[in-house]
């Protein structure tokens, strides 16, 4: 990770700030605030406390999706636009939404999958068979529909 490198939150990073709902302890919160999608590694790290270790807590953050880091350079490259879209979490966000309850095989099933179109795919119509056999046809219709349009709209993703 370069000191150019630019974070965001992703939306279990949102989540977190407004619900905390993933409890992660008060110095990652601390950093977690401190994200905007416009402030450097550097700049975060010069702004936190030593005690914080804001270099470990960016890290763990984005290991465990919290954030998402974006190379300033890249970014400039796209016309400011990000340069992937943030799909498995856009996915993870919709079965939440559909979802609230029971959805940790369905959300486990999008995390493991590859990054590559007919995996993520495969992991949606399996999620979507779970869901027919032990919710209901129509919401497992209802996710399937969104999921894959979710995923035709990510041109990134091959």
């Amino acid at each position: 990770m370069s000191t150019n490198t630019i974070y965001k939150r992703t939306l279990k990073g949102e989540e977190e700030i407004t619900k905390r709902t993933h409890k992660i302890d008060h110095f990652h919160r601390f950093v977690l605030i401190m994200i905007d999608g416009k402030a450097s590694k550097e700049n975060i790290i010069s702004r936190s406390s030593p005690q914080w270790r804001p270099g470990k807590c960016l890290n763990l953050l984005e290991s465990q999706g919290f954030i998402i880091n974006i190379d300033s350079t890249n970014n400039a490259s796209t016309g400011g636009e990000p340069p992937i879209c943030d799909l498995k979490q856009d996915l993870i966000a919709k079965v939440q939404q559909l979802i609230p309850n029971n959805n940790v095989k369905i959300i486990n099933k999008i995390r493991k999958s590859e990054t590559r179109k007919q995996s993520i795919s495969d992991a949606i119509d399996s999620s979507c068979i779970f869901v027919k056999l032990t919710i209901s046809e129509k919401i497992a219709q209802q996710l399937k529909t969104e999921l894959h349009t979710i995923l035709e709209n990510c041109p990134e993703i091959n």
